[in-house]
């Protein structure tokens, strides 16, 4: 496990935007790639949960959201990944209330 300040070995993954819930709205695209330079200059908080459509994990994931602002005050942005693509997390924003228009990284 990496602690505060370490550096997290290299990686791309694609991730979905925050707000989206569509492949793409009003002409942008709801994915972009994202690496271990992305998010310069900002604290991440990066989390882990098994698979999309799991009956807990939303719950967790929409206290993250709530936290948004508080967060973004901090300059920190969240991370939430699975062993999911992007397809899959954003077919779970668009079937879960709680998820819908997500505000944080997946």
């Amino acid at each position: 496990m990496l602690g505060v300040g370490q550096k997290l070995p290299e990686f791309k993954v694609i991730g979905v935007k925050p707000g989206f819930n569509e492949h793409e709205e009003a002409g942008v695209s709801a994915f972009e790639p994202i690496t271990g330079e992305s998010f310069e200059g900002k604290w991440k908080v990066i989390f882990f949960y098994p698979k999309d459509f799991t009956f807990v994990c939303p719950t967790e994931i929409a206290e993250f959201a709530k936290l948004g602002k508080d967060f973004a005050d901090r300059d920190t942005v969240v991370l939430g990944g699975s062993t999911d693509n992007e397809f899959v997390k954003l077919a779970w924003r668009r079937d879960h209330a709680d998820l819908s228009k997500l505000p944080i990284w997946q």
